[in-house]
């Protein structure tokens, strides 16, 4: 048996090496961008908002039930989330127009530019972090997380 093989989990013990490998490395990530989202005066949960926003494209809306399941927030969390970022300037609340007792959510035009320099300052601090990983194994990990995400 190689050194690699022994250092590798049973098969009954892969999904909890999974899980703690996947935070471990969410926790890095978190460390990497965290200046930059201090610098922006932006939390985490606030960029993930901005820009999966941003990333619909103009005009930038979307239920807040549907932000919720796309980012995996609950609504109590994501209810804070949007009440900071309106108390900011950087989203509105429209009437849906589709459901009069709804509302969507909008980037305003502040919005729009903070979630631009947010998500390019993020970008930045997680290639620094990032950079001894090769691209080609970045590629392949991202395929394979996107592949366990679908499955669960």
């Amino acid at each position: 048996m190689t050194a690699d093989r022994a250092t590798e989990p049973s098969e009954a013990h892969l999904a909890l090496a999974f899980s703690q490998h996947v935070v471990r490395l969410q926790t890095v990530l978190e460390q990497a961008i965290g200046p930059s989202l201090a610098a922006q005066r932006l939390t985490a949960a606030e960029l993930d908002v901005l820009a999966a926003l941003r990333s619909i494209g103009a005009p930038y809306q979307q239920r807040p039930k549907e932000l919720s399941a796309r980012l995996l927030l609950t609504t109590g969390g994501l209810s804070n989330v949007l009440r900071r970022l309106d108390t900011r300037g950087l989203i509105s609340r429209i009437p849906d127009p589709a459901d009069g007792r709804s509302h969507n959510v909008r980037l305003t035009p502040a919005g729009v530019a903070a979630a631009g320099a947010a998500t390019t300052a993020a970008e930045a601090a997680l290639q620094r972090a990032l950079a001894a990983v090769p691209a080609a194994t970045l590629q392949d990990a991202l395929h394979h997380l996107r592949s366990v995400l679908a499955a669960v």
